[in-house]
């Protein structure tokens, strides 16, 4: 049986203060395998019953970011998306048409990442890498 993490031990770590609402997004947001969009975690933190409303969701999001315990990017299509970073980063391919999500289970990005810093004697401390294209079913409706 998976553990699930220790939300107050997490908030406590990154020095937050230890909120119902913030423990609910973190929890969201540990759950989902893709990276969702303020809108999308203030819906499922109301589906699962808790109490918040979206400008909470959005100074959460953004405390969190600037702690580093969450990455944000921006899709294709305008939006800005959260994923939570425990275990360290996660790359996702996302469909320009329907803007469905996969995460990619490997790091193309480590030996460019080992190579670039020994040979600029850098220090590098993280990256981001965005894969675009049209998913399969998409593909079939072209």
């Amino acid at each position: 049986m998976e553990k699930s993490p220790n939300y107050d031990l997490i908030l406590a770590q990154i020095g937050c203060k230890n909120t119902k609402s913030r423990k609910v997004i973190i929890e969201v947001l540990e759950k989902s395998d893709i990276p969702l969009s303020a809108e999308e975690i203030f819906l499922r933190v109301k589906d699962s019953g808790a109490s918040t409303n979206l400008s909470t969701v959005y100074r959460t999001l953004d405390l969190m970011e600037n702690k580093g315990l969450l990455e944000k990017c921006v899709m294709s299509d305008g939006r800005a998306r959260y994923q939570l970073i425990l275990e360290g980063h996660k790359h996702h391919i996302t469909c320009t048409s329907c803007h469905k999500s996969v995460s990619i289970n490997i790091c193309p990005l480590e030996n460019l990442e080992r190579d670039v810093g020994n040979k600029t004697d850098f220090n590098i401390t993280g990256h981001r890498l965005e894969l675009y294209g049209l998913c399969p079913k998409c593909r079939k409706k072209e």
